[in-house]
């Protein structure tokens, strides 16, 4: 492995949107291009993300923004506060501690974090994520796609902390006093989408400590796909065809995948006590109530993906949780000053979605 160092001229990411009913964050940073974890079904291996060469030396090369904390620390200072996903713990950190700097100069701004991560080494910054957690708030959420190492692990994720540190590094990240779950991505289409393994990782989280588990489907494109069908072939032929359906354009039929595997976990998640969507993090100020009202509407929106509804109904309420979250005008003021009919006014807002946004009111009001 080797590291190319670098400037770069811009460091956070301003999403247009949050990524609602999955991580909330509204902003991204990261420290460097590429990973040593060299998962095999990482997207980044067909992406720009990879600074190798070819697919077979995605991991080799690891591109390091060695000017990114003076740049986080001259963006967050201008930016609203609001969560931010952060945290890079591959191998190199350990040499250059930038993800370490990154969390201190949130801590120092305010920033919520958000933490998605494969190592224990998160471990080593457990003093800043919990001033983090008391100041605003801190999540450390651990990606793992199956319950065990033995077996798993040699095939997709050799060069990965193994899955059981992972749950130990949980278990230490909740005794702190720090929101932690699993997000279970991706689930690996007839290899880790069985009863008993999504069972054994909402069982496994819930000993741990965490309080959700997310699932998320697996994603390939160009290099990336040809080489993840390479693996199967070799060590799973019998799935091929399986696999070749499953990534067939019919839409309808990877819809009614998702819904089988998202309510299976969260019949397990049910079952455990744990929640299947991570609860988002809502400050306290003028337009929180805007806050909590997205994210129920995020959540009805995942409802009906679940459900298999229909694609207009999906985005009509994706797009009215969007418009309500990024509304600068308190909704509880306009409701008060105009009734439901202020709801539906305001655009982008239908009648039977203002409806729904009224109903969610009362119920966050206790009218």
């Amino acid at each position: 492995m080797k590291t190319l160092e670098y400037n770069v001229k811009k460091l956070v990411n301003t999403h247009k949107h949050i990524d609602g009913g999955y991580f909330w964050d509204k902003y991204s940073a990261h420290p460097y291009v590429g990973c040593q974890h060299r998962c095999e079904f990482c997207y980044e291996i067909g992406t720009k993300y990879n600074p190798s060469k070819t697919p077979e030396e995605f991991g080799t090369t690891i591109k390091v923004k060695i000017n990114s904390p003076e740049l986080l620390r001259k963006e967050l200072a201008r930016l609203p506060k609001d969560i931010i996903l952060t945290g890079d713990y591959q191998p190199c950190e350990t040499k250059y501690q930038l993800s370490r700097q990154f969390l201190e100069i949130c801590l120092k701004y305010e920033f919520p974090v958000l933490v998605v991560e494969r190592s224990p080494l998160v471990l080593r910054d457990l003093d800043i994520l919990t001033e983090i957690n008391k100041k605003s708030w801190a999540c450390v959420a651990f990606s793992m796609s199956c319950a065990v190492s033995e077996g798993y692990r040699a095939v997709f994720e050799p060069h990965s902390p193994r899955v059981e540190q992972r749950f130990e590094a949980m278990k230490k990240i909740a005794i702190a006093g720090i929101p932690t779950g699993c997000v279970f991505m991706p689930i690996l289409p007839f290899i880790s989408d069985s009863k008993e393994n999504i069972e054994a990782v909402v069982r496994q989280t819930k000993a741990c400590g965490g309080s959700f588990v997310i699932g998320g489907g697996l994603s390939l494109n160009n290099s990336q796909n040809e080489r993840y069908m390479r693996l199967i072939e070799n060590n799973f032929p019998q799935l091929i065809e399986r696999y070749n359906n499953y990534f067939s354009s019919d839409e309808e039929l990877s819809k009614k995948y998702f819904s089988v595997v998202g309510k299976r976990i969260r019949y397990f998640c049910n079952e455990y006590g744990i929640s299947d969507r991570m609860p988002r993090y809502v400050p306290d100020n003028e337009l929180s109530i805007n806050k909590k009202i997205a994210e129920k509407l995020f959540l009805s929106v995942y409802e009906s993906e679940l459900n298999c509804d229909n694609t207009y109904k999906i985005w009509a309420y994706r797009k009215a949780a969007w418009i309500v979250d990024e509304l600068s005008e308190s909704i509880e003021i306009i409701f008060r000053q105009k009734g439901v009919d202020g709801i539906a006014a305001i655009s982008g807002i239908g009648k039977s979605v203002a409806t729904k946004i009224f109903t969610i009111l009362k119920e966050i009001l206790e009218l």
